[in-house]
């Protein structure tokens, strides 16, 4: 890889990294709380001024809890969230399952009141 490619990559990732954060809801600041890093090296990763060593991107990927092939490559996995639930409800008992269920449909429909008083 040459140095071009080095820092196209860096963007992306850069820019992947920034997505992820407001999508998150956390500032510069607070990320860099988390990772045990600085906002000014927080900045650097989001303008593609700086890649990031391995041990902040795996960090990175379970701050945001996307997976690591998601914030290098951009390729978020439809359902990840959903096929962990679901993986975690087969271990249930049919009434624990359905009570799970019941309580994540309720968080749903008030997520999306939410959404909706937002809009």
């Amino acid at each position: 890889m040459d140095e071009q490619e080095k820092q196209a990559l860096c963007e992306e990732v850069g820019r992947r990294v920034w997505r992820c954060r407001k999508e998150a809801g956390l500032t510069r600041e607070a990320l860099a709380e988390r990772l045990g890093s600085s906002t000014q090296y927080i900045g650097d990763i989001e303008q593609g001024k700086k890649c990031m060593s391995m041990a902040y991107f795996i960090r990175l990927g379970s701050i945001f809890n996307i997976s690591l092939d998601a914030l290098a490559y951009g390729q978020r996995e439809p359902g990840a969230a959903a096929g962990r639930m679901l993986r975690r409800m087969e271990e249930m008992t049919p009434l624990d399952r359905g009570l799970a269920a019941h309580i994540i449909l309720k968080a749903a429909d008030l997520v999306r009141a939410m959404e909706s008083e937002d809009g």
